[in-house]
């Protein structure tokens, strides 16, 4: 390939990787919100006016950039056309869009066409980033956010103008300000231009200023609100173990790469035995990975895995230079260079079509929130089904009482309840800051429970003295019952 084509395909491949992102996340689009995306949109979006979402942050649900620009979405769509929900997923798909268009580019600069065109479509390819960017959070967002924070370090270093400062500034107060995490990944770019830097001393007040401006955003950012954001770092929300964290996290990386995962580490050995001076960019590299783990391992609980998705675009430039370094060492074997192509296409493909096996046997087969392929990505997860059957109930002449259980996702079913004509109260639940129901006596008619599971089911029995159970529908994560005293 000469040159001219070289340069052609420079142009063409971030919009041929866009165009994979959009074709994944296509079937995702559909799926029905859960537990996070109804309490972002009830609480955070539709409820409030724009002034004040800024200080709804008695939860750290409110990921506050992310709910002021989805609002502002909803609001423009609302202009033109009757809104239909799945459109609420789109300021997601479109963040997701220019990410993964500018991180190919900037890879392809780096990598080459063969490394950053490869390892860029294998994660736009992946379910993981369908899922992120489909989600009516604002993780993807964040991804964005650490795209355009390494674009802006990138002319900070090499030549530093106040608008540069400022610029890189602006993007770290956008991006803590939509989770206070994303400081994980502000400073991965931060040490990811400081393996390059480190010996050049001219260049060591924009570093510093590189490790700083995050800290200093994310001060400037919580300081009016520093009471509610102090309270929920002390809510204790997170994960179940930290072990089980740090899992999730780096097994549904290395699941996205797995085809070329090898043949990066393999580079990453020759960097490390055939230049010794290159050492210190390994170490740094190495660092990048290890980030996350204060997170997992100070607080009184493990921070979600899924809060570091916006790391993963600083995780794959890294491996991008380690397979560079893979096929230096190969350069005169084509066959080996092929290799990892073959093998990332198959596992690609393999994982398109066998991702819930996949993330059963990494993860556990019970109700989880990976981010391989969580619970509430899958077909299995239904809770139109159990509202159109309490729907049939009511026009077979019942009058039912439903209580949702809090680990059956029940935000999901009232959603779906919301969108239906259903009587105000058909489904209750525990709610939020409201005393907790104590019995079901003042209804008279036929009861029903919304339940995770058969044990959730046992323990929602005993609690309202119910003692007979009869199954009206169960799938893998809710199930509706007929019960009776």
């Amino acid at each position: 390939m000469d040159n001219a084509q070289k340069k052609a395909w420079s142009r063409r491949l971030p919009f041929c990787v866009t165009l994979l992102l959009l074709l994944s996340s296509f079937t995702y689009l559909f799926r029905p919100f859960w537990f996070d995306e109804v309490l972002t949109l009830d609480n955070f979006v539709m409820r409030p006016p724009l002034s004040r979402i800024y200080f709804l942050y008695e939860i750290p649900n409110n990921h506050i950039v992310f709910s002021m620009l989805e609002k502002v979405w909803i609001d423009f769509l609302a202009l033109f056309l009757n809104t239909p929900f799945f459109l609420f997923r789109g300021l997601s798909v479109l963040a997701g869009a220019l990410a993964v268009f500018l991180l190919t580019k900037r890879m392809v600069r780096s990598c080459g066409l063969y490394g950053g065109g490869l390892l860029c479509a294998a994660f736009a390819a992946s379910s993981a980033c369908a899922i992120f960017a489909t989600g009516v959070r604002g993780y993807m967002l964040g991804f964005l956010f650490t795209v355009l924070a390494l674009l802006f370090a990138e002319k900070i270093v090499a030549r530093p103008t106040l608008p540069g400062f400022l610029g890189f500034f602006l993007i770290c107060l956008l991006s803590v300000g939509t989770t206070p995490t994303n400081l994980a990944a502000l400073e991965a770019v931060a040490l990811f231009h400081a393996s390059f830097l480190w010996k050049r001393k001219r260049r060591l007040p924009s570093l510093l200023y590189l490790f700083a401006a995050p800290v200093l955003a994310l001060a400037f950012f919580y300081a009016p609100i520093r009471g509610k954001f102090l309270r929920c770092l002390q809510l204790g929300e997170g994960w179940f173990s930290e072990g089980s964290a740090v899992w999730n996290l780096y097994a549904s990386f290395a699941l996205i790469l797995l085809g070329s995962l090898p043949f990066c580490i393999a580079g990453l050995f020759h960097l490390w035995k055939r230049y010794p001076r290159l050492r210190w960019m390994c170490i740094a590299g190495f660092l990048l990975f290890l980030l996350p783990l204060p997170a997992f391992f100070v607080f009184k609980a493990p921070a979600f895995p899924r809060v570091f998705f916006p790391l993963f675009p600083i995780w794959l430039l890294a491996a991008g230079y380690a397979f560079c370094a893979y096929l230096k060492m190969v350069k005169r074997s084509p066959a080996l260079k092929t290799l990892p192509l073959i093998l990332q296409v198959l596992c690609t493909a393999l994982l398109v079509n066998t991702g819930s096996y996949a993330s059963d046997a990494l993860f556990g087969s019970g109700r989880h929130d990976d981010i391989t392929l969580p619970y509430y990505a899958r077909n299995s997860f239904e809770p139109q089904k159990i509202v159109s059957l309490i729907q049939e109930k009511f026009k077979s002449g019942e009058h039912p009482l439903v209580f949702a259980s809090f680990d059956s996702d029940y935000p999901s079913v009232l959603f779906c309840v919301s969108c239906t004509d259903l009587p105000e109260n058909t489904v209750i639940t525990d709610l939020p800051n409201r005393p907790r129901i104590r019995d079901l006596d003042f209804h008279t008619g036929k009861y029903y429970l919304i339940t995770s599971g058969k044990n959730d089911l046992e323990q929602t029995m005993r609690r309202f003295g119910f003692t007979v159970a009869e199954p009206v529908w169960a799938g893998p994560f809710q199930r509706l019952d007929h019960v009776a005293k």
